[in-house]
């Protein structure tokens, strides 16, 4: 068993002083080594938008669920704030990326929406309808040919 802790003993103290700015130290290399791979700068982002950092906790009408989330945020917020002082430059390139990322998510689907969209129009105006051969098909029979015949 240890002894108990004793405040009055100065080198107890500075050891535990000294001790605490060693993990802080080792804290910030491993978010420095974190942040400074792409994986990694997304894998961060990532987990603070999973704690509500970005957006809101607030869950209407569901107080257990906002307090959970302000819990989470509260995490994430103390990450976030570690990575800021840790690697200010490297939290600024992740939230480029991320931005980045976003837009080109946000790209494609519109692009995948507008194909959408152009389906269903051509679904819409051949629905029910014998559409006639293009021009130039050996089917294809000019409207004049047609127009006398009953």
């Amino acid at each position: 068993m240890t002894d108990a802790y004793d405040a009055s003993d100065e080198s107890a103290e500075n050891n535990a002083k000294r001790d605490e700015a060693r993990k802080l130290r080792e804290d910030h290399e491993t978010l420095k080594r974190l942040l400074s791979h792409r994986n990694g700068r997304a894998w961060f982002y990532r987990v603070l938008e999973k704690c509500h950092i970005y957006g809101t906790p607030f869950m209407p009408g569901d107080a257990e669920t906002t307090f959970f989330r302000l819990g989470q945020e509260d995490v994430g917020k103390r990450m976030m704030l570690e990575a800021v002082y840790a690697c200010p430059d490297l939290y600024m390139t992740m939230l480029a990326e991320a931005r980045k990322e976003e837009e080109r998510v946000a790209g494609l689907r519109a692009d995948e929406e507008k194909k959408r969209k152009g389906d269903e129009d051509i679904a819409l105006l051949t629905q029910g309808f014998v559409l006639p051969a293009p021009l130039g098909h050996p089917g294809h029979v000019p409207q004049t040919m047609t127009e006398g015949k009953t």
